[in-house]
């Protein structure tokens, strides 16, 4: 298995997006459309929308189709930021400092003084969760089985 891989079909549902202009995309690579098209998934654009997993490779200026297909809610093999701690089977994934792949969800905690930024920033951290963990990983993996898009 590899980054971009579907392990499941059960419950599968892929669609078609459209890559923003000048943006490349991986195979397996976490996206999220910021209102021109999908880039790759960043924790600020968790907060607000909904991460899918491309299937395929986009080299924005060697195409001129802009358009490829996504899985939406499935189980799926994704990128993992490495050196990010090890993920248990069923813990809560959210998208990492790396735009496009996955850490381990840990929850963000109210600041001890009231500052408006650091609330907000700790709810959008919260707000960022985008699946569940199917399979464990340790702080080296590259990849990360995952149910994406179904969170409980």
């Amino acid at each position: 298995m590899a980054a971009g891989d579907i392990l499941k079909e059960q419950l599968l549902v892929v669609e078609t997006f459209t890559v923003k202009a000048d943006e490349d995309i991986e195979k397996g690579e976490l996206c999220i459309d910021d209102g021109a098209g999908i880039v790759a998934a960043t924790a600020a654009l968790a907060a607000s929308g909904k991460a899918v997993m491309a299937l395929e490779a986009h080299d924005y200026s060697e195409e001129t189709d802009h358009d490829i297909e996504c899985v939406v809610v499935g189980y799926v093999d994704v990128q993992k930021v490495s050196g990010s701690g090890a993920a248990r089977k069923g813990d809560k994934l959210m998208i990492s400092g790396t735009a496009g792949e996955v850490t381990k969800f840990v929850k963000a905690d109210a600041p001890a003084a009231y500052d408006e930024a650091a609330i907000q920033a700790n709810y959008d951290l919260n707000l960022g969760v985008v699946g569940t963990s199917i399979e464990v990983t340790v702080d080296g993996d590259t990849t990360q089985k995952m149910l994406l898009g179904v969170i409980g």
